[in-house]
């Protein structure tokens, strides 16, 4: 039946979608909001997501921290990887609305310069029940040895290793009781939610795409004092602040910092490392080669945590 012959449904609906759109503003503005909000600040300074996901998104400067890609990095490169074989049988699909909605949501998102395979997710469901099996069994067989084999590798691979850290890692931060600061280097964006309310106290900072040298001049400013010799095993547990520094073991840059053992500069403490951890978003094969790459990557894998001091002078 029309709308147009039941206006009542029309306002009711209408009055869900914003109360449901309010809910959902509140939630996001509250969240984000270092303070208990008040309805001026819903007013005044409201949050809302899918805006300020498109402002972002949208500015060029914004994306080249997080990496710049081809326009066909979706198309020739994530889809692939996430679909493996079926992708052979997307050539000939079943033309349906969840295959054009599937197709039309990877071409918007190609738009952006900044593709990440994740981004496609919701897509996979609609083109895998869009795919046309092959009729000859000999076909058949192989392509579902193929795709289980696909399926075994890219679990391991990307469901336990590729940036397997940051979770465990952003939980190991809401334990400890000195962390204020906390500083994560060539990862993926720690989702502070896991802080499991520290995100009060403790501010994350994701500098994923910082040169090293900039990257030092930011440890230099929030690092707290250096301790005595004397007081150094778990005694920082017990100061009121402290910084913290995320990073893949992979990241050969920092080697000549870690040793610091001197009056001068900036120390740092390995106090926290999980091994499950790929930084797939590293590989350098012009520069490095791929066996230099390889072994650099998947030897040196792992995410740790480091807490960062500095000298202060003495009295």
């Amino acid at each position: 039946m029309a709308l147009h012959s039941r206006p009542l449904s029309l306002v009711i609906m209408t009055t869900s979608a914003l109360f449901t759109l309010l809910i959902a503003i509140s939630l996001d503005t509250s969240f984000y909001t270092p303070h208990s909000i008040t309805w001026l600040d819903l007013y005044r300074h409201p949050i809302i997501t899918p805006w300020n996901n498109l402002q972002y998104n949208i500015s060029p400067s914004n994306l080249a921290q997080h990496g710049v890609h081809p326009w066909y990095q979706h198309l020739l490169v994530n889809l692939p990887m996430l679909i493996g074989p079926a992708v052979v049988l997307l050539t000939q699909p079943r033309m349906s609305l969840r295959f054009y909605s599937a197709i039309s949501g990877v071409l918007v998102l190609s738009i952006f310069q900044h593709q990440e395979a994740r981004f496609l997710l919701p897509t996979i469901p609609l083109l895998l029940s869009s795919i046309r099996m092959p009729t000859n069994s000999t076909i058949l067989k192989v392509w579902i040895g193929a795709w289980i084999s696909f399926n075994l590798t890219l679990g391991l691979l990307m469901g336990v290793y590729h940036q397997g850290g940051i979770v465990p890692t952003q939980v190991f931060l809401s334990k400890q009781p000195d962390a204020t600061q906390a500083v994560w280097w060539k990862t993926y964006m720690p989702p502070i939610w896991l802080l499991n309310g520290k995100n009060e106290v403790l501010h994350t900072e994701d500098v994923a795409g910082m040169a090293g040298s900039t990257l030092l001049e930011e440890l230099e400013r929030i690092a707290t004092c250096d301790m005595p010799a004397d007081r150094r095993n778990h005694e920082y547990l017990k100061e009121k602040n402290g910084t913290y520094l995320i990073a893949p073991l992979s990241t050969t840059w920092l080697d000549p910092y870690l040793e610091n053992k001197g009056l001068d500069g900036l120390r740092f403490r390995e106090v926290w490392r999980y091994r499950k951890h790929l930084n797939l978003d590293d590989l350098d094969w012009a520069e490095d080669g791929v066996w230099n790459t390889l072994k650099r990557v998947i030897g040196r894998r792992g995410l740790a945590a480091w807490r960062v001091t500095k000298s202060c002078g003495r009295p």
